[in-house]
């Protein structure tokens, strides 16, 4: 019998089931605290970088989202917006095409929506060795599992903007302000992750005085 056992055999022997009971009681409360220590140290590491994973995927699929919107309706500028001229050429006002301009906000939203919940888990999942903070050990170990629990609310607005794009010219571009928010399953906890996206959707440039009509520009269409 190794030596070792024989020693625990003694003890038992000796010190009877109540101090038997007391040592694995002890052992267990050593173990709980080192676990709670060790979860209050890598437990914010996990939500920032789990966090900050989430919001970079999350842009990039608003953005893909957008642009596979665009593509399969083949729309431009003119499609967004109509420019009313006189018989100089000269542009007299802006009109936003509202039929054309809510059908397409409402295929992003849901196309967003999709995007979103099909996020991957794989890229989500932060390994244990990032988690210690340090750089040697950045990206070693077995990943902490990270999903989309689902997907919140997904809204957008359209913005435009007017800027100088050189002597008697002017940029106009029409966006999409996109607000999203998913929450994300990590161990033991649930954390939402939300994120806001301007996507270009038309731009053109005005030659000539920018007019001062401007019809349903300011927030877009419902």
């Amino acid at each position: 019998m190794p030596v070792k056992l024989k020693r625990l055999t003694y003890y038992l022997r000796r010190e009877g089931p109540l101090a038997a009971v007391l040592s694995v009681v002890g052992v267990l409360v050593l173990a709980g605290l080192f676990l709670h220590t060790l979860n209050g140290r890598l437990r914010p590491v996990l939500e920032a970088v789990a966090t900050s994973q989430a919001a970079n995927l999350m842009t990039q699929a608003i953005a893909g989202a957008v642009d596979n919107c665009l593509q399969e309706n083949h729309l431009e500028y003119g499609d967004f917006v109509s420019l009313e001229r006189d018989g100089a050429g000269k542009v007299t006002s802006i009109t936003s095409n509202t039929a054309a301009n809510s059908r397409f906000k409402r295929e992003v939203v849901e196309a967003v929506a999709r995007q979103l919940a099909a996020l991957d888990s794989e890229s989500l999942g932060v390994p244990l060795g990032t988690l210690t903070g340090q750089p040697l050990l950045s990206g070693a170990g077995p990943r902490v599992r990270v999903s989309v629990d689902s997907v919140g609310e997904v809204t957008a607005d359209y913005a435009n903007s007017f800027t100088s794009a050189g002597v008697n010219q002017t940029l106009h571009r029409v966006c999409l302000d996109i607000h999203a928010t998913v929450r994300l399953f990590l161990p033991g906890e649930v954390l939402p992750v939300s994120v806001s996206s301007s996507v270009c959707v038309a731009e053109t440039v005005i030659v000539g005085e920018t007019p001062d009509t401007y019809l349903n520009l300011d927030k877009g269409d419902g």
